[in-house]
C-alpha cells in the first residue's frame, strides 16, 4: 500500500470508563465456578482460578486460548457470576451523590424542568470557553439538586446517610432507618435517564451508575497473579489469588442457600461476608472493616495496594522503573567544558555502549575498535551479525581475524567517545529542563563533570548531587535529542521567559572581585589569567603606570 492511501489517524483524548456486565463476560475466556487450583498431578484444573485459558505460567506450556507459551502469551481474563449484586468499593462516593440528588421513585435529578435547562445552557457555554467541563461545575449542581419532594413524579425524599466502607441507608420518619441493599441501589441506578446523567458529569456510553454495583467479577490473568513452588516443592499461591478463592467459596455457599430456601438472615450474613471479600480484594486497606489476613498474620496485598504509593506499580514499576544504558554517579564542576558537555568518567565510557553499523566509509575504525576489544580504550563490547547473532568481545580469542571478518551490515556496540550524544538528568524531574541533551567527554577520574552555568535548571549543587546518564540507543533517537533536547535550546525557562541557563555563585563573585574599583594586578598576576584564558596578542596598557605597573579588573 502506498503511503498516500494509508488511513492516518490522529489520538484526540483519551476516556476512562467502566466495564458493564456484558463487556466483562465478552472480555472472559472461561467463568471460573471452582476454588481448587490444582488437581493432585499438579495440573491446573478447569474452571478454577489456574485455569489454562486465563495463561500459562510455565515455559514450555501453551495458553489454551490463544495457542502462546508463557513469553508471548498475554494472560486471558475469567469471570465469577455474582449470587447477589455487590458494592464496588471504590465507588461509594460517587453512589452517594447519586443516591442524594435523584429521586428515589423516578429516577430523575432532583432539580424543576425550568432549573435543568438553565443547567444544560450554563454547561454548553462553559464547554464553548473552556473545551471541557470542570469537575468543580458538576459539584455545585450536586449541591444544588436537594429538593425535599420531586420536581417530576412529586414523590416525597428521604435523607441517605452512607457508613463506611459500603454501607448505604434511608432515614424514614414513621419506620426509622431502612438499610439499602446493593439490589435496591442498582434498581434505583438503573432508573437514572441518561439524559440527567450529562447533567452529574457522566458519559451513559462509558459508565453508567448501576455498572458500579457489581454483578460479574472479573477475574485477572494468572500472569497477574502467579504462584511460586518453594524449595520443598509446596505450591504458594499469589495474594490476589487467595482472595478469589474466599470470594468462590463464599458465592458458591451463597448460590447454594439461596436455591435451598435458607432463612433471609443466613442469606443476609452470607451476602454481606461476600461484600467483605468482594471490598477487601479491591482495597484491603478500606477504612471501617478490618484488613484480610494470611494464618501468619500478615495483611493481603490486594488491587489498590499494588497501585499506589512509592513501591507501587506507577511509581515503581512505570515512573521508576530501571534501564539499561545508564549510568549514575556523583557530579563535580568543570569550567573547562562547553555548557552542552557532559563530562563521563572512562570506566563509564568503557561500559556503556553505543551501536554503530559498519560501512564502507568507517570500516576500518570498526575493525580497530573489535581487535581493542572490551578491556582497551577505545574498543567494543559486542558485534550484531546481520542474521541477528550476537558476539561477545569478550569472550573471543582471534579478535583479529573477528575484525578481518567484519562487513558492511554489521552493527558493532562500541565503547563511549567523544561527541557522543547522551540524555543527562538530575532527579527530582521537576520541569522541562531537567533533562536534556548533552556531549559525551570522556574524562579521567570517577565523577560526572558539569558546567557551572548548566547547574540551575537541574537545581544541581556539588555537595554530593548525583546525577543520571543515558545513552540513546537508535539513529532516531539521537536525532530527537539533538532537535529537541540540546542545552543552548532551553536557555529561555517556559515558567518566567527569562534566561534559566546562566551565570551563578562563583561566577558572580569572580566577576565582582575582579571588577571592583579597588581592585588592581600586578604583572605577573595579569600574565597568568591570559595565559590561562588562551589569550594571544599584545598585553593591555596598564591602569597606573607609576610606582608599578598596576591593571584594573
Amino acid at each position: 500500500m502506498a503511503v498516500e492511501e494509508a488511513v492516518h489517524k490522529v489520538v484526540d483524548e483519551i476516556r476512562f470508563g467502566i466495564l458493564s456486565p456484558e463487556e466483562i463476560r465478552k472480555l472472559s475466556v472461561a467463568e471460573i465456578q471452582t476454588p481448587d487450583t490444582y488437581d493432585e498431578d499438579g495440573a491446573p484444573i478447569t474452571a478454577g482460578l489456574m485455569d489454562g485459558r486465563l495463561g500459562t505460567l510455565e515455559p514450555k506450556q501453551r495458553c489454551k486460548t490463544c495457542g502462546n507459551t508463557a513469553i508471548r502469551c498475554p494472560g486471558h481474563f475469567g469471570h465469577i457470576e455474582l449470587a447477589v449484586p455487590i458494592v464496588h468499593v471504590e465507588f461509594t462516593k460517587i453512589i452517594y451523590d447519586l443516591l442524594r440528588t435523584t429521586c428515589r421513585n423516578c429516577g430523575r435529578i432532583r432539580l424543576s424542568d425550568d432549573a435543568i435547562e438553565k443547567v444544560k445552557a450554563r454547561i454548553k457555554r462553559v464547554r464553548e470557553l473552556l473545551g471541557t467541563v470542570p469537575d468543580s461545575f458538576y459539584k455545585r449542581i450536586i449541591q444544588e439538586a436537594k429538593a425535599k419532594q420531586c420536581p417530576h413524579c412529586g414523590a416525597r425524599q428521604y435523607k441517605i446517610t452512607f457508613e463506611k466502607p459500603t454501607k448505604f441507608s434511608e432515614e424514614i420518619p414513621e419506620s426509622g432507618s431502612q438499610p439499602l441493599t446493593p439490589s435496591m441501589i442498582r434498581e434505583r441506578m438503573e432508573r437514572i435517564p441518561d439524559e440527567d446523567l450529562e447533567l452529574l458529569g457522566f458519559d451513559p456510553k462509558a459508565a453508567r451508575p448501576e455498572w458500579m454495583i457489581l454483578q460479574v467479577l472479573p477475574v485477572p490473568p494468572v500472569y497477574v497473579r502467579p504462584s511460586i513452588t518453594l524449595e520443598s516443592g509446596i505450591r504458594s499461591e499469589d495474594d490476589l489469588t487467595h482472595k478469589l478463592v474466599d470470594i468462590i467459596r463464599i458465592n458458591q455457599r451463597l448460590k447454594e442457600n439461596m436455591d435451598a430456601g435458607a432463612p433471609t438472615l443466613i442469606i443476609q450474613d452470607l451476602s454481606e461476608l461476600l461484600q467483605y471479600h468482594v471490598t477487601t480484594y479491591f482495597n484491603n486497606e478500606a477504612s471501617g472493616i478490618p484488613p484480610a489476613r494470611h494464618r501468619s498474620g500478615r495483611a493481603l496485598k490486594t488491587l489498590s495496594q499494588r497501585l499506589k504509593g512509592k513501591e507501587g506499580r506507577f511509581r515503581s514499576n512505570l515512573s521508576g522503573k530501571r534501564v539499561d544504558f545508564s549510568a549514575r554517579t556523583v557530579i563535580s564542576p568543570d569550567p573547562n567544558l562547553d555548557i552542552n558537555e557532559v563530562g563521563v568518567p572512562l570506566s563509564v565510557a568503557m561500559r556503556l555502549t553505543v551501536p554503530e553499523k559498519v560501512t564502507e566509509w568507517n570500516i576500518e575504525e570498526m575493525r580497530k575498535l573489535v581487535v581493542n576489544g572490551p578491556e582497551k580504550y577505545p574498543g567494543a563490547l559486542y558485534i550484531i551479525r546481520p542474521d541477528g547473532k550476537r558476539i561477545r568481545l569478550e569472550f573471543v580469542v582471534d579478535r583479529e581475524k573477528l575484525a578481518e571478518a567484519l562487513e558492511p551490515g554489521f552493527v558493532v556496540e562500541r565503547h563511549l567517545k567523544n561527541g557522543d550524544v547522551a540524555i543527562f538528568n538530575r532527579q527530582p524531574s521537576l520541569h522541562r529542563m531537567s533533562i536534556m541533551a548533552h556531549y559525551v567527554r570522556v574524562l579521567p577520574y570517577k565523577t560526572f563533570r558539569l558546567h557551572l552555568c548548566v547547574c540551575p535548571p537541574y537545581n544541581a549543587d556539588f555537595d554530593g548531587d548525583e546525577m543520571n546518564l543515558h545513552i540513546p540507543q537508535s539513529e532516531e533517537a539521537r536525532t530527537e535529542a539533538r532537535l529537541l533536547m540540546q542545552v543552548q535550546d532551553q536557555i529561555l525557562s517556559p515558567r518566567f521567559g527569562g534566561p534559566i541557563i546562566g551565570a551563578i555563585r562563583d561566577f558572580i563573585t569572580a566577576a565582582y572581585l575582579f571588577t571592583r574599583k579597588s581592585n588592581y594586578l600586578t604583572k605577573e598576576e595579569v600574565c597568568r589569567l591570559l595565559v590561562g584564558a588562551g589569550y594571544e596578542g599584545p598585553l593591555p596598557k596598564p591602569a597606573v603606570k607609576k610606582p608599578i605597573p598596576l591593571w584594573s579588573g
